[in-house]
């Protein structure tokens, strides 16, 4: 098994300039390692839990079951430790059902708004398809914000650069 915590401490020892002004087969290297190392982080810690998981599962059961819940946090000490076991409670509803609902509580003359969230979402590729008068309707509501920029190092292969969803001057000198 390789060692990856290294490919970390590597990452961690240099400096911003000095990063910025590897060449991209070396950083691609450094991304790939500490890839490699989130991945091997991440199998141990799900097998971690699945250990935490065998160990306690049964007292904690156990615990809701006295104390009369079937989900939640309990704790319990154990070799010197305060074990706390949570089993989150996650309540999904039937969207058609609950559209019934909203519509009984209208009918009843209720407002809606003070026992639900009602929460109208657009599909960003419907909007794209739509007739160019809906789409003038919706523009007024909509807002186009950007997320977190993102990179990634992909080798060039026997020559062939992959197409770009930009101009067509992708691959010349910039």
């Amino acid at each position: 098994m390789i060692h990856e915590p290294d490919a970390l401490e590597e990452v961690g020892n240099f400096m911003m300039a000095e990063l910025e002004s590897l060449p991209l087969v070396e950083l691609d290297h450094l991304i790939q390692r500490v890839a490699s190392a989130e991945d091997t982080a991440r199998q141990y810690k799900q097998l971690l839990h699945a250990v935490m998981h065998h160990r306690f599962a049964e007292r904690a059961q156990l615990l809701r079951q006295e104390a009369g819940k079937t989900t939640g946090t309990v704790r319990f000490e154990d070799e010197g430790f305060t074990v706390i076991a949570d089993l989150p409670k996650r309540a999904e509803y039937d969207q058609n059902k609950l559209k019934e609902a909203v519509e009984a509580l209208r009918k009843w003359g209720e407002d809606p708004g003070n026992y639900v969230g009602i929460e109208i979402k657009v599909s960003e590729s419907k909007y794209t398809a739509w007739p160019p008068g809906i789409r003038k309707l919706f523009e007024p509501a909509r807002t186009v914000k950007t997320g977190k920029p993102s990179y990634k190092l992909e080798r060039i292969v026997d020559g062939v650069v992959p197409e770009a969803a930009n101009d067509s001057t992708f691959g010349e000198a910039v």
